[in-house]
């Protein structure tokens, strides 16, 4: 099937330019007694019993259960629940194999902090803003989540770009491909070698600038990087790599090339179209050209290059 994102929708008629993104790109990421006051926190506490807090998949296969944290309207829960619904239709339909849990929380809070996905519990954050990643951290709960975070990342940003119009972290709906090619002309580039073997680039542990650039990169690379793979060699094909410890092994049983060939057709393919657009670069989200600037100017140091 025909998975390139150019061809199955186009780019979103208006850029988010909230100076709030800028933010989500930088930055991360009680015991009790039995009385019967507590019992009645606890019991206000569960989840309401409502078709929009607390219903399942149409095949019945998945609860989701929603906490609605930030006191959002019946609107916004509404137009949360349809999205799930229609994204997991939507994977159904092209008959895309799943490992989901069996139930899914899905915590909807009113603040601006990176959202996030844990053992099946969703922490959702930017809903007011309008670009909340719903359907990228939707992605981590329904697929092989364990191991793998160029794989768990790239399928995570392709999902969003395909099945939302959502302009989130860390492309903010700019061609991936693109924002690559602008890099490679640059030398900003990390060994997806490196980035299979340090989970470091991926982690929110450290919050500095130099931290935050190298993950955005992480980001980057892993979702085009993905994108060529899909588009090159099919959805089904990729899902046998996805969330696999040891990827290098994995991909050559599966494709019957080694990590090192893959990734040379992938920089192939980004260096033989046309030359990079210096004036799409200079209309991305301000919070992308300023890590972009901070990569260009510090890469020796923090690539080593």
């Amino acid at each position: 099937m025909e998975m390139d994102i150019n061809n199955r929708k186009g780019k979103a008629g208006r850029r988010i330019k909230a100076a709030s993104a800028a933010i989500l790109l930088m930055g991360l990421l009680i015991g009790c007694t039995n009385t019967d006051k507590d019992a009645e926190v606890t019991k206000r506490a569960e989840p309401p019993k409502n078709e929009l807090t607390n219903f399942k998949t149409e095949d019945g296969k998945i609860d989701i259960v929603m906490q609605n944290k930030g006191e959002f309207s019946t609107d916004t829960l509404k137009q949360i629940k349809e999205e799930i619904l229609g994204f997991y239709a939507a994977l159904q339909k092209e008959k895309i194999s799943l490992s989901p849990p069996s139930r899914i929380y899905l915590n909807l809070h009113n603040e601006q902090k990176v959202s996030s996905h844990n053992g099946g519990t969703i922490n959702l954050y930017y809903i007011s803003e309008g670009n909340d990643p719903l359907i990228h951290e939707m992605t981590h709960a329904l697929f092989n989540d364990e191991k793998g975070q160029v794989t768990q990342e790239g399928l995570a940003i392709f999902m969003q770009e395909t099945y939302s119009e959502r302009s989130v972290n860390p492309n903010y709906k700019e061609d991936t491909h693109e924002i690559m090619k602008d890099l490679i002309s640059k030398d900003i580039i990390l060994p997806l070698e490196t980035l299979l073997l340090d989970d470091r680039f991926f982690s929110y542990t450290n919050l500095d600038k130099d931290s935050s650039s190298l993950r955005w990169l992480a980001y980057i690379e892993s979702a085009s990087f993905t994108r060529y793979l899909i588009n090159e060699y099919g959805l089904g094909k990729f899902l046998e790599i996805h969330g696999e410890p040891d990827l290098a092994t994995t991909i050559q049983a599966v494709y019957g090339k080694s990590l090192e060939q893959l990734e040379g057709e992938w920089k192939q393919f980004l260096q033989s179209g046309s030359e990079p657009n210096e004036e799409a670069v200079r209309s991305y989200e301000s919070g992308i050209q300023g890590i972009m600037k901070h990569l260009e100017e510090n890469k020796e140091r923090l690539l080593g290059g």
